[in-house]
């Protein structure tokens, strides 16, 4: 494409990809507005605000912060809209270090239902994981369609609205910034009113191919892809999601696409795909490492811990490919009789989306087989998996920094924060087995175990591996490991992201939209 008008648009407006140091930098002549679909606090019955649990959130928290951002999110529960609606929606609330305006936007109920627990999840996750079973689902039918309408779009409609309003309210031209899969629509309908605006969208989870997104009806992937599309930047975890996207819009839409620019040209405008893979702060977690009740919680671990451990810490989604992960053990102990008594794996799960049907059957689904395994295996006082639920950071934690083998097997993953804090926190010469579908592979596949995810007899080699590999071999992929998640953290997240939108920004003539 050398030559062409669209190669020359390219060139004029390419962001620059160098990164000098992992320095903070404000952005000039701008004001950041942060969406998200989940606000980062929740407010406590008695008053104030409780921090939301995850890595996501503690990056999100740090953005915002970087970039002294306002930040846009929807009022999820009861208490998030009675908050609202006795004491109004914009709020001023606590960050890491410094605080920051919160807005909220207040769906109805059946709204907030109907875009999140019919739409979002599980039709986009079940999409975008590749979860479905197509020969049986997805059924798309007026449900679905109402929802979409009625639900998704009506939601996204309702924080474009928000955004535009802080927007027009800020000194400088706004910087945009928006978060996962529950807003696809918001870039699309916020260029429409703040034509001046610098729009990125953050995609924290896998972009499937353009033939799966298919299976969606035409009017729906073609808003979604509508939607991004009203960005300056869409940004996603891994090299191969920008790929599938740029196939995507080539495909799907009939856009004309560059790949060496990774770009794809749309009514005069050019929009970029790039990737940023998240991490993790490693100061602050390695602190936590190191605390008093993760140490507390390691001297309980002591008590009963195993000659080989192996862990895993997950949410109960389909995704996360936890049956698997235990047929794949029950075939560990099959074939290595040995190390009957002298092996466990300890499953410390987060039940997630339980008001959903798919993940209640697969939580049961997930006890049926720990129970089957047990029985079959166990006996003198010994038991081949240690089932827990629960949402504990500090025991989880301890786990991480124990492992003699982390499994970490997702059908597919954006990225997975658990994988890059293992490698960060773990004092046992721990070995990760690790899915080739999860987007921290690639930064980290020269130091883990890689698996496919699907075959559960390499996956019981790769965990043998793990427990008989020699010392040397294990503490040189864990230290390997460790090095890159401190190499590639928070900051370089955040700085990569930061320095292609100034960039962009600074050049001579840019005007979004």
């Amino acid at each position: 494409m050398a030559g062409s008008p669209f190669q020359e648009s390219v060139e004029r407006r390419r962001p620059g990809t160098s990164m000098r140091g992992y320095v903070m930098r404000t952005l000039p002549q701008s004001s950041a507005i942060l969406v998200s679909n989940r606000a980062p606090h929740e407010p406590r019955p008695e008053g104030g605000f409780s921090r939301g649990a995850g890595g996501v959130i503690t990056a999100l928290l740090t953005l915002a912060e970087v970039t002294a951002a306002d930040w846009v999110a929807c009022a999820r529960t009861d208490a998030e809209r009675s908050m609202v609606a006795e004491r109004g929606a914009t709020w001023t609330a606590p960050l890491i270090r410094s605080k920051a305006r919160l807005h909220y936007v207040s769906p109805t109920p059946e709204q907030y239902d109907q875009y999140y627990s019919v739409i979002s999840n599980p039709v986009l996750w079940f999409i975008q994981h590749y979860l479905w079973d197509l020969a049986q689902q997805p059924i798309i039918n007026g449900r679905i369609h109402r929802a979409w309408t009625n639900g998704y779009v009506e939601v996204n409609k309702q924080v474009a609205r928000r955004v535009v309003e802080v927007g027009e309210g800020l000194p400088y031209r706004p910087l945009v910034l928006v978060h996962d899969y529950q807003l696809y629509l918001v870039p699309k309908l916020v260029r429409d009113q703040l034509p001046g605006a610098v729009i990125q969208h953050f995609l924290h989870i896998p972009w499937p191919t353009p033939q799966y997104w298919k299976v969606l009806p035409r009017e729906m992937r073609d808003a979604i892809l509508q939607g991004l599309l009203g960005c300056d930047i869409v940004a996603f975890q891994s090299s191969l999601d920008v790929r599938n996207f740029l196939m995507t819009c080539e495909e799907n839409a009939g856009l004309a696409v560059d790949e060496r620019e990774r770009a794809v040209l749309i009514d005069g405008r050019v929009v970029y795909a790039r990737h940023y893979p998240i991490s993790i702060d490693v100061a602050s977690t390695t602190r936590l490492a190191f605390s008093h009740g993760v140490m507390v919680e390691e001297r309980k671990l002591r008590d009963w811990r195993p000659q080989h451990l192996i862990v895993r810490i997950d949410r109960t989604d389909p995704s996360k490919n936890i049956v698997r992960g235990f047929l794949a053990y029950e075939k560990l102990l099959a074939h290595h009789p040995e190390l009957k008594g002298n092996v466990q794996f300890w499953a410390f799960l987060q039940p997630s989306r339980q008001d959903v049907a798919a993940y209640r059957n697969y939580v049961r689904r997930v006890r049926q087989v720990v129970q089957r395994i047990n029985a079959q295996y166990g006996g003198h006082g010994w038991q081949p998996v240690r089932l827990e639920f629960g949402e504990n950071v500090r025991k989880a934690m301890a786990a991480l920094r124990n492992f003699d083998v982390l499994l970490v097997n997702p059908v597919y993953d954006g990225l997975n924060l658990v994988v890059k804090e293992g490698a960060l926190v773990n004092r046992a010469d721990g070995v990760i087995v690790l899915s080739e579908n999860a987007g921290a592979h690639e930064e980290l596949h020269q130091h883990v175990l890689s698996i496919n995810p699907f075959d559960i007899e390499a996956m019981a080699s790769a965990m043998h591996q793990g427990i008989v590999m020699s010392v040397e071999e294990r503490r040189r992929l864990n230290e390997a490991a460790r090095e890159v998640v401190r190499a590639n953290d928070i900051a370089r997240w955040i700085t990569s992201q930061v320095q292609d939108i100034r960039d962009l920004a600074a050049i001579p003539g840019f005007r979004a939209g």
